[in-house]
């Protein structure tokens, strides 16, 4: 398996510019990979559409600086998603349009498992501290027999917060940003 040298990668905001690279990244996913990152479509328009957006998303990536391709790419969204607002207050939140923002990573599948997540989460978490921002909350929970993804969210400090049913059972879980 490769690693990834750290003077390899660099982590970035995404522009209008990108969108080229991040439909070559998205294109490139395994259909297992695609089927478990739903917050847009994975078509010209729909990345164009959050590309161009800049105040609802916020739109990162793990450039290789060799090649100059997408390693992995976070979509986050400013808020929370409103059909899931009435879920989350039934786990106790207090939910805040303004200093909560909704979170939805992927990895390309070849770099799965050698840190670019973590490493990717620890810049955004930075930059949302930097913006305001007070929490992260997991875009549509994850799927509690996506063992790795729960894995994952745990070791880097989010918190179940509720259990839901859809298509299995699922996780609600958030981030404290401000803690590290």
């Amino acid at each position: 398996m490769r690693s990834i040298k750290e003077d390899e990668v660099k982590f970035i905001r995404l522009t209008a510019g990108d969108e080229d690279r991040l439909l070559e990244y998205l294109h490139d996913l395994s259909p297992e990979t695609k089927h478990r990152f739903g917050p847009h479509n994975f078509d010209r328009q729909s990345v164009r559409a959050v590309l161009g957006d800049n105040k609802l998303y916020r739109t990162y990536a793990a450039i290789n600086t060799v090649s100059g391709k997408v390693l992995a790419y976070s979509i986050i969204r400013h808020g929370f998603l409103e059909h899931d607002k009435p879920r989350l207050e039934t786990c106790g939140l207090a939910i805040s349009t303004e200093q909560d923002c909704t979170y939805a990573p992927s990895v390309a599948d070849q770099w799965q498992g050698k840190g670019i997540g973590s490493e990717m989460l620890g810049f955004i978490r930075n930059e949302l501290s930097n913006a305001g921002y007070l929490r992260m909350i997991l875009w549509g929970g994850v799927q509690a027999g996506n063992e790795r993804a729960v894995r994952f969210y745990f070791s880097n400090g989010f918190q179940k917060v509720g259990e839901f049913e859809y298509y299995g059972l699922n996780y609600d879980m958030i981030l404290d940003i401000k803690n590290r």
